[in-house]
């Protein structure tokens, strides 16, 4: 995950304060978009969960009233 910079574009290295809250900074940052992609996956597997549920309750209401209808024949 580290980025690479060209030197010439990268700014002075910076002291003290300074770089401890541009270094938080970046941590803040790259917090933030795991975070975002974490709660993307997650939601993406709530879908796709309920789908499968909704799927099998599908095919055993199918299987149900299947299984009545042949018992009503009989």
């Amino acid at each position: 995950m580290s980025e690479s910079v060209d030197p010439a574009e990268q700014s002075p290295a910076k002291r003290g304060e300074a770089a401890w809250k541009e270094a938080k900074s970046r941590i803040a940052e790259r917090n933030d978009k795991v975070r975002k992609d974490g709660k993307e996956r997650r939601e993406a597997y709530q879908r796709e969960k309920q789908d499968r549920r909704r799927a099998a309750d599908r095919v055993e209401r199918a299987e149900v009233f299947a299984a009545d209808e042949k018992r009503r024949k009989v």
